[in-house]
């Protein structure tokens, strides 16, 4: 058996590069394949799993996944003993879905996602193949924005599943008939509908599964009123009650897609009463009509619908931080990550930490909203307020920014606020309970 793995080092015609996961069965790396020269995801059996389950029964399930040709299935290219290891080769995914941040903000990606799993596990369903570990990390997301689920055949080899600890029980994405032994096809899809539901609404259901579980408001806001019944069912403890296979849940779905795709009808419906606005609302009104303008709070927030700005990082009335300005932006190009604007000459998103692009090697234009420069040696990045990082070096901006607007300072960040009207800091997201309690400037 060889030695350590560890970045540099060789499995056959592979170089690993570096680890992107490790599992109860095996450790994926990414590596390149030095006679392809292409970048592969490289799985790395576990030596206690091959003693354990042994070499022909591990063959075995690799033929089996090997032979799932499907958009929404992980293709396996080549598995293979390599130098005493057991390695299994596929495409290198961008992320995976507990990872992809685009599918928490936008529920049209989410739900898109969700669809094309439920298309590759139909297929899998069909050749009464049982996946056993469906959950957010065996979700791949490819560069093209593709979705597919990996890892068949794996789960049976893991000593212990990964799950969630709450007061009730231990419980995670597993159906609860999987839990005591007696996993079948419709507990895959179980499993895919308590996923639809976290991610679009941030709240993973636990036992006992009662309806409807926290967050049910933002799944109605966020779900067209006719799949929303689709996923309901998949997600519903009784396995009697659900869609016996991925096949019955995929074609529900479609049929429920086609649906809501249709222009709905317009009903004359009676008006009625407005009712009278929240605290929040009139709080965050008033502060939109003095300063809105001033401090660029063009937008609403999509939880709850109050004024605020693209540069801020949490909602000041809500706290949330899922805001997307892809659609409603007004400069050229979106950062793939944040879901901030961007222009095409910069190197780096300067809202985010981890947005990164390569630029058009253009000199950006003079920018009229601009009041710094850059303090890096040589760097000619132009800051506009509230900038987290310069945008052609990546250096991050050490001099708090001020705004007359926000006469305050948060105690947990230092940057601007103003503790008479918002809830929360709109940098850091810290909650301020009580008015009037985060430092004053001096």
């Amino acid at each position: 058996m060889a030695g350590q793995l560890r970045r540099g080092s060789r499995v056959g015609k592979y170089r690993l590069d570096r680890k992107v996961g490790r599992g109860a069965f095996a450790e994926v790396w990414k590596a390149r394949d030095t006679v392809e020269n292409r970048a592969v995801a490289l799985k790395l059996a576990h030596p206690d799993a091959v003693a354990e389950w042994g070499r022909k029964k591990i063959e075995h399930e690799a033929r089996i996944a090997s032979r799932l040709e499907h958009p929404g299935v992980v293709s396996i290219r080549n598995a293979d003993w390599i130098d005493g290891r057991f390695a299994i080769v596929t495409d290198l995914a961008l992320s995976n879905l507990a990872n992809y941040s685009r599918a928490r903000r936008s529920a049209a990606t989410a739900l898109e996602v969700i669809r094309e799993v439920a298309s590759g596990l139909a297929y899998a369903h069909e050749r009464r193949i049982f996946h056993r570990d469906v959950k957010p990390e065996n979700i791949l997301i490819f560069e093209d924005g593709r979705a597919a689920l990996t890892d068949f055949g794996s789960s049976r080899f893991a000593k212990g599943v990964e799950r969630t600890v709450t007061d009730a029980g231990t419980l995670g994405y597993m159906a609860p008939e999987q839990a005591y032994g007696r996993g079948r096809l419709t507990s895959d899809v179980f499993s895919l509908g308590l996923i639809a539901y976290e991610v679009l609404t941030g709240v993973l259901p636990t036992w006992p599964f009662d309806w409807p579980p926290e967050g049910h408001e933002r799944f109605c806001a966020k779900v067209p009123e006719a799949i929303q019944p689709v996923l309901r069912k998949a997600a519903r403890f009784d396995p009697r009650r659900r869609y016996v296979d991925a096949g019955e849940l995929y074609t529900a779905l479609e049929r429920a897609f086609s649906q809501a795709s249709r222009p709905t009808p317009v009903k004359k419906v009676r008006r009625k009463r407005k009712a009278p606005p929240s605290p929040l609302a009139v709080q965050a009104n008033a502060f939109r009509r003095v300063h809105g303008k001033g401090l660029g709070m063009r937008f609403s927030c999509r939880r709850c619908d109050s004024p605020i700005a693209e540069e801020m990082q949490y909602c000041p009335w809500c706290g949330t931080s899922d805001n997307s300005y892809r659609d409603v932006t007004r400069f050229p190009l979106v950062c793939g990550d944040c879901e901030r604007g961007v222009r095409p000459e910069w190197d780096a998103c300067p809202w985010c930490y981890s947005g990164r692009f390569e630029g058009n090697g253009k000199t950006p234009p003079e920018d009229a909203k601009a009041t710094r420069t850059c303090a890096g040696r040589g760097c000619e990045g132009q800051l506009r307020p509230f900038m987290r990082y310069c945008p052609l070096c990546k250096r991050k901006v050490k001099r708090v920014w001020s705004h007359p607007a926000l006469p305050d300072r948060c105690p947990r960040c230092r940057w601007p606020t103003s503790c008479a009207f918002m809830r929360f800091c709109p940098w850091c997201g810290r909650r301020e309970p009580r008015a009037g309690s985060f430092m004053r400037s001096r």
